[in-house]
């Protein structure tokens, strides 16, 4: 998230302020959630076998073989312990959040019996978001 401020609420350090806005109102809800709890992998490591001549900034133009493929991860905002419902923050998203969220997507896709998501954007999103996800437990 760009420009985002971290503030703390209750010992958790949460990495903007609309991330502690949304906690605080899961929490005056009753709703029972984690946050960043749960680390998803979209895409495994792997080894690159052949030659990979890269400038990483650094060290300049040189072949990185062989190297590890790191893990590509996503760890959302708010989780629903029972898997009902996502709740990602994003007042501003970086380059990466939109690719990165297609991918958490097919994934949760690919799993089966996939959650419901919200991804607010300020605050008057995620009070409408808790209200939708009330309607979800009221439902069940």
């Amino acid at each position: 998230m760009r420009n985002a401020k971290k503030l703390e609420v209750d010992g958790i350090k949460f990495k903007s302020l609309l991330e502690a806005f949304c906690y605080s109102k899961l929490k005056d809800a009753g709703l029972k959630f984690g946050y960043e709890t749960q680390k998803f992998v979209l895409m495994e490591g792997f080894y690159y076998p052949e030659e990979s001549f890269e400038d990483n900034g650094k060290t300049g133009f040189n072949d990185k073989q062989p190297y590890k493929v790191r893990d590509i991860t996503y760890t959302p905002d708010f989780v629903d312990p029972n898997g009902r419902w996502v709740i990602e923050c994003k007042g501003y998203a970086n380059e990466r959040f939109p690719m990165k969220w297609k991918m958490f997507k097919e994934l949760l896709v690919r799993d089966g019996n996939p959650p419901k998501l919200y991804v607010p954007r300020n605050q008057n999103q995620v009070l409408k978001t808790i209200e939708l996800i009330q309607a979800i437990k009221t439902s069940t």
